[in-house]
């Protein structure tokens, strides 16, 4: 129902509709971003039948708190936060894309609400430089990685002090 909204390319992929698919196929989904929900820790999985059984035989009990559930349905509800969100997302990505187009930067487009960039550089340094900036990023790393980090697209005042701290480091 949202993806449309949420992805811009419609040519990517939506996994939803691979769920009868002879390969089975767990989609995970996460109340942090849109909705606004990072701090209770909650999403949701869409799968067959017969892994979401396997699953809830291991599951911890009282995995989810009942606030963190009832702001879930609460916030599935509420379209005009959820539009005002994605709206906030893709001006911030157009932004940072347009910025780091402008310095030379090479970036990986994306269907969600962070970036993957390239700083050609010791990822664990530009992180340290950008913190002592006041600028939180996330080196890679640790993902294999180690000349790129990730940002994610956030008020317009925070995009910009990312692309000006990014450019006084990268200089």
């Amino acid at each position: 129902m949202f993806l449309k909204k949420i992805v811009r390319d419609q040519a990517c992929a939506k996994s939803i509709e691979y769920l009868d698919n002879d390969r089975p196929l767990v989609t995970l989904r996460t109340f942090s971003k849109v909705y606004g929900l990072a701090g209770l820790r909650i999403g949701y999985g869409v799968m067959p039948d017969e892994i979401a059984n396997l699953l809830n035989r291991i599951r911890l009990p009282f995995n989810t708190n009942s606030l963190a559930q009832s702001a879930a349905g609460a916030a599935l509800e509420d379209t005009v936060f959820f539009e005002k969100v994605i709206t906030l997302i893709h001006q911030g990505l157009d932004f940072l894309y347009d910025s780091l187009d402008r310095l030379g930067v090479k970036y990986f487009p994306t269907q969600t609400n962070f970036i993957l960039i390239d700083v050609c550089k010791d990822a664990d340094a530009i992180y340290e430089k950008m913190l002592r900036q006041g600028v939180i990023v996330r080196s890679m790393r640790s993902y294999g990685y180690p000349h790129y980090i990730r940002i994610n697209a956030g008020l317009h005042e925070e995009n910009v002090r990312f692309i000006k701290a990014l450019e006084n480091i990268l200089k």
